[in-house]
């Protein structure tokens, strides 16, 4: 099949993610269908490339599906997805008036193509061999997608860790405050925190051959008979404890005092054993916890189960998973600031200011307003 379509298919739910303003975009139906057409449409064509009789039927399934879903969307209410600008702006112009008819033809493409490829298994035997992209035959790219995969997972999973552990502070499990008002942490929870995806490649990279090391020169204490065989792995797992905590609390303390002098993204100076409000004892044992736990058994366990799905099952999350996180970044991490105004003054004839919602902007609008 022709990949220049579901490339061309999935650009236009990019665009429409990276053109929306994340405070304004609920996890609604035209979320669910954008991220349906994005990670069915990834699969298709990464499902033609490897010669999968499932490639044609999914992806001409989500294709018509969401399609079809827009349009009878945008005759009940008058928009092919959620409108997230004023009306009549050149953004409304572009996703709710020519989106769906490029919609439509790429649909109508995709299934001609679809056809042509059936009409041609018909006629002549076709040997089914996979066809490999040139990037997934280097020899570092499964470091790559395993490293690419933890920043992905971690990202996520990392948002709603920082949720439990809010809301631990709010039941008294843990020492601290929380704002609950938080737009982004509470009502975004697909929103990436590019920390604990960071955190997580540092682990996999530093972290755990650290403590095979350790593991190793331990075990060779033991051969010699220097330490007692039982405490082998409680000194080699008390070792790398430590040194997990020296790292997280040198990167915490090394982040606050770029990104947090003046205590706008947290402040500890109320909390027992901080130092200079950027750290505290509390939550470098706590982020310790969860980096030894990923060190020892967490990233382990999940090399094992890429290990035992097989190639083709973590291909395929890779690039089901990416393509979605793709557009979450794009959703999160690209706020529209006054674009309208932008192609006006550029020379755009429908160049109007975004409206004002009568509310004051939420945490990501705002932080991202600042640094403008």
């Amino acid at each position: 099949m022709n990949p220049v379509i579901p490339l061309a298919l999935i650009g236009t739910w990019y665009g429409y993610a990276a053109a929306s303003d994340p405070d304004d975009t609920p996890y609604d139906r035209t979320f669910v269908r954008a991220g349906v057409a994005v990670v069915g449409t990834a699969m298709g064509a990464w499902l033609a490339r490897q010669k999968s009789r499932l490639a044609i039927p999914i992806t001409l399934a989500t294709g018509v599906g969401t399609v079809a879903a827009g349009l009878i969307n945008q005759r009940k209410r008058s928009t092919y997805v959620r409108r997230t600008w004023k009306e009549g702006s050149w953004r409304d112009k572009v996703f709710n008036k020519a989106m769906p008819v490029a919609h439509v033809a790429l649909v109508a493409a995709e299934a001609t193509d679809a056809a042509l490829v059936l009409a041609r298994h018909a006629t002549r035997k076709i040997v089914a061999t996979r066809a490999p992209l040139p990037l997934s035959m280097h020899a570092r790219y499964p470091l790559v997608r395993k490293l690419t995969l933890y920043y992905m997972a971690c990202s996520l999973v990392g948002h709603w860790g920082e949720m439990a552990f809010c809301t631990g502070i709010k039941h008294g499990l843990f020492k601290g405050g929380y704002d609950r008002s938080n737009h982004m942490l509470w009502d975004q929870w697909l929103f990436p925190f590019p920390a604990e995806g960071t955190a997580a490649v540092l682990i996999s990279l530093f972290l755990s051959p650290l403590k095979d090391l350790l593991q190793d020169r331990t075990h060779r204490l033991s051969g010699r008979g220097a330490i007692p065989a039982a405490g082998e792995l409680p000194i080699a797992l008390a070792a790398s404890f430590l040194v997990n905590q020296l790292v997280c609390t040198a990167i915490d303390y090394g982040t606050g005092m770029v990104a947090n002098r003046n205590y706008e993204l947290w402040d500890y100076r109320d909390m027992p054993y901080n130092f200079q409000g950027q750290i505290c004892l509390q939550n470098s044992l706590f982020y310790t916890a969860v980096a030894t736990a990923c060190t020892w058994w967490l990233f382990p366990a999940a090399e094992r189960g890429f290990v035992k799905a097989g190639e083709a099952v973590v291909e395929g999350t890779f690039v089901g998973l990416g393509s979605l996180f793709l557009m979450l970044e794009l959703l999160y991490h690209v706020v529209p600031r006054d674009v309208e105004g932008f192609v006006k003054a550029i020379g755009g004839r429908a160049g109007v200011t975004r409206p004002s919602q009568g509310t004051e902007p939420g945490p990501v609008a705002s932080a991202r307003e600042d640094r403008s």
